[in-house]
């Protein structure tokens, strides 16, 4: 099949495009709320150089098989703090992903809301076989409202903390 899909997941948050855009870059918070119910990020697999042309990498590991493991390694195309950054990313381990394909990940933080003290979040990762673009959105979706956990110190996230 031709991975021709690209996956679309917007969500608004009552929080700064600054605190926002940290969450997503800053490695010591980024471990704290990324993968979905069930995975966790690994501490010391998370790295980040956070520049254009800098490589990022994190693996989520299965909580219930810690021998279920998915690898991220990417470089920034774009980074425009807070705005948006672009990765070109290969993921290992994703049996819906072949590892020799590298995706595209844009995540863009717009201004939201009265005095435009929110941010939108607007992810665009692909391009994904279209049997598994659906399953891939889902996750993006849980991986968000853990995020929004972690920003409103509410609620579990990864790792076995609470917020």
């Amino acid at each position: 099949m031709t991975a021709n899909v690209m996956v679309v997941v917007e969500r608004q948050f009552d929080f700064p495009r600054q605190e926002v855009f940290r969450a997503w870059t800053d490695p010591q918070q980024l471990k704290r709320w990324r993968g979905s119910p069930g995975w966790h990020v690994e501490d010391e697999t998370v790295g980040g150089d956070l520049k254009l042309g800098g490589r990022h990498t994190h693996v989520k590991i299965r909580d219930n098989d810690p021998t279920t493991r998915v690898v991220t390694d990417g470089v920034y195309s774009e980074y425009f703090e807070p705005d948006v950054f672009v990765s070109r990313e290969r993921i290992t381990g994703d049996p819906g992903i072949d590892p020799n394909v590298p995706l595209e990940l844009r995540v863009e933080f717009t201004k939201y809301g009265r005095e435009g003290k929110g941010t939108l979040v607007r992810i665009i990762q692909g391009p994904y076989d279209p049997d598994v673009a659906g399953w891939h959105g889902e996750g993006w979706e849980k991986e968000l409202t853990r995020l929004q956990n972690f920003l409103a110190g509410t609620g579990e996230y990864a790792n076995g903390g609470r917020a």
